[in-house]
């Protein structure tokens, strides 16, 4: 059962990880979704943390499954060197500083939202 629910978890989470990127389009559309990603995992994370109750499906599901397959680090760095390869170097470097800055940020701020309404 805890494989299947990241399988079906990670098809979702890729599915949802593509509508919103190509909504948005370009690298920029992987940098929100990874930047989401981050604000949800915090929020899971802290969310799951007292809920040892649950069952680990329900975890696997939600943080291993959806938002591993929703956030694509794989991506991230391809958009980088290929920005990197057209000299496009200032666009890069804010891409890549702005990704993790903003992801961290995010993570921190899901945890807090978390802790406020859960």
């Amino acid at each position: 059962m805890y494989l299947a629910a990241v399988f079906i978890g990670g098809g979702l989470g890729s599915v949802l990880r593509h509508l919103l990127s190509s909504r948005i389009g370009s690298h920029w559309g992987i940098m929100a979704v990874n930047v989401t990603g981050a604000l949800l995992i915090g929020m899971a994370y802290e969310y799951f943390a007292d809920r040892s109750a649950l069952r680990p499906e329900y975890r696997a599901f939600v943080m291993t499954g959806l938002l591993g397959g929703f956030t694509t680090f794989s991506t991230y760095m391809l958009d980088f060197n290929t920005l990197m390869g057209n000299s496009r170097f200032y666009e890069a470097m804010s891409y890549l500083l702005g990704s993790v800055i903003a992801g961290i940020a995010f993570l921190i701020l899901g945890i807090r939202l978390a802790r406020i309404l859960f």
